[in-house]
């Protein structure tokens, strides 16, 4: 297919949305699109990735920029040729065959959401994914993490500051902070660790129970710190480790495949 995109940037990224569903266009119902393109007579491969309501985007890296001689800004009105790449999507299939249940779904299906309605989460949704958390792993089973839950909307937008990485929490229904009691797991490193696999099974069950989360982590010392410790009044031996905002989102858009067999090392790198 022959069609006419924008190569610009957005956020971190540079990008070209199709101006066509390719689930569509391609007959490809299910699963991780492979696709073969062409631009300025450069072939690639890549994979596509959604926005959500058919609306899929391509990924240009900065190696695939300077191959094409487009800058990290992007190039307005480019030819593109794109079609399926059938033999990646046929390999992809033939050698990384799963087994499936709801949990395994689960993980391989969440995706961060930024974007939320004002519908109410009901307290059974929020027991259920609080609990999800405190069930996580923690070094010697010390289990240092406590949550701040937030439903409060002036408490929340007094937090973004000019963090324009948190800026969802103008949207959010609520948000979860996942902090670390410094003195009853007194590793640095443990502390992380811990709040994090806290940290994931509360976006696990976020997915688990319909709702959309996304996963915004805290530094130490950033003012985005600071003003958690101060509007939240947290207690100097409580590190603020990461912060959920979550809520009902219209946005559907599932994880892509994520197996990447160059990432994965058997016995030795």
């Amino acid at each position: 297919m022959e069609c006419i995109v924008d190569i610009k940037k957005e956020g971190k990224f540079t990008i070209a949305i199709l101006p066509f569903n390719p689930r569509t266009e391609f007959d490809i119902p299910k699963g991780t699109i492979y696709v073969k393109c062409i631009v300025e007579n450069i072939e690639f491969k890549s994979k596509l990735m959604s926005k959500g309501d058919g609306c899929y985007f391509i990924i240009f890296n900065k190696q695939l920029l300077k191959n094409l001689g487009i800058s990290k800004e992007g190039r307005l009105n480019v030819n593109l040729s794109i079609e399926p790449d059938i033999v990646a999507a046929i390999i992809e299939l033939e050698n990384y065959e799963m087994l499936e249940n709801e949990v395994l779904k689960a993980i391989s299906e969440r995706a961060s959401i930024r974007r939320f309605d004002s519908k109410e989460i009901s307290d059974i949704q929020m027991n259920t994914v609080l609990n999800a958390g405190l069930c996580a792993p923690s070094a010697s089973n010390k289990r240092p993490f406590h949550f701040i839950v937030s439903k409060d909307r002036e408490k929340m937008i007094s937090i973004i500051g000019t963090n324009p990485y948190i800026k969802m929490l103008n949207s959010a229904a609520a948000c979860i902070i996942v902090c670390g009691d410094t003195v009853v797991q007194g590793t640095a490193e443990w502390v992380l660790a811990d709040c994090s696999a806290a940290t994931q099974n509360i976006l696990l069950a976020i997915h688990a129970v319909g709702l959309k989360g996304v996963w915004c982590g805290v530094r130490q010392s950033s003012d985005f710190y600071k003003d958690i410790v101060k509007t939240f009044d947290i207690p100097s031996y409580i590190r603020p480790v990461s912060l959920i905002a979550f809520g009902y989102s219209d946005d559907n858009k599932i994880q892509p495949n994520r197996f990447e067999k160059d990432k994965i090392h058997f016995e030795s790198w």
